[in-house]
């Protein structure tokens, strides 16, 4: 087995029950075209492989990669990419619409859900492994307190689902956290046009500064007390009471 790189937050699947699990929930089809982030050992790259039309994988870890490359150089299938997928241009490597898959590193995770929403690829959907205690914040409903400003961020943006929960076992080495698997599939046409988007990204950043302060107060500098009233109907509510919807309004009166 490949040593793990720490740095790079290496923890490698191992279950394969789990791997079953997941191609399942994942339901790829011959015709389908992928693009696998942080592969590692190939867990899931070599059953995803006989599934699928085509695959693209980024591997930041050069010893990882060309172990990938050497061992499916026979596959025209596959292309293996070695490169950090936060800088890499995707639209160079993918052509017409691609579903994603991986096991993100835990502490760039978020980072990579949002560097993928800002591509310029069409994304069909976007299933990932990540912390638990994320994927718990990230499909949070209004009124929980785990609700906040990365909820309303990717909620925005993507139909959420949590999938299923994963124990520290079924890795090598083991993490010290449970795991999730999350399913997002983007959302069509939520903003008028990118002023709308960054209104909207102002505005969720400063509602949640004080989260504990009634947004009339958080977000007296953007929007007029009127305006609030007559969009969400009470000036004196909190933030983390408001859905996304609420909040695509509200930006766009900013």
């Amino acid at each position: 087995m490949h040593k793990h790189k720490k740095s790079l937050g290496q923890n490698f699947l191992i279950d394969k029950n789990v791997i079953n699990k997941i191609l399942n929930k994942v339901s790829p089809l011959i015709s389908d075209s992928f693009l696998e982030i942080g592969p590692g050992e190939g867990a899931l790259t070599y059953p995803l492989i006989n599934k699928i039309a085509k695959l693209l994988v980024i591997e930041k870890d050069q010893r990882l990669s060309i172990k990938l490359s050497e061992s499916l150089n026979e596959n025209n299938k596959i292309t293996v990419v070695n490169h950090d997928v936060l800088k890499i241009k995707l639209e160079k490597y993918v052509d017409g619409k691609i579903r994603v898959i991986g096991n993100l590193p835990y502490n760039i995770a978020t980072e990579i859900i949002f560097f993928l929403l800002n591509s310029k690829i069409k994304i069909q959907d976007i299933h990932v492994m990540l912390q638990k205690e994320m994927v718990d914040r990230i499909s949070a409903r209004p009124g929980n307190k785990q609700y906040g400003r990365i909820s309303v961020m990717v909620q925005a943006n993507y139909e959420v689902t949590k999938l299923f929960d994963i124990s520290p076992n079924v890795f090598e080495p083991k993490p010290k956290v449970w795991s999730s698997y999350l399913r997002l599939v983007p959302k069509q046409a939520v903003f008028i046009d990118d002023n709308h988007r960054e209104n909207f990204k102002k505005i969720v950043t400063q509602a949640f500064v004080s989260r504990r302060k009634m947004i009339k107060t958080s977000l007296k500098d953007s929007i007029s007390l009127y305006d609030i009233y007559h969009i969400i109907g009470d000036e004196r509510i909190r933030p983390e009471q408001l859905s996304c919807n609420q909040f695509i309004e509200i930006a766009k009166y900013v």
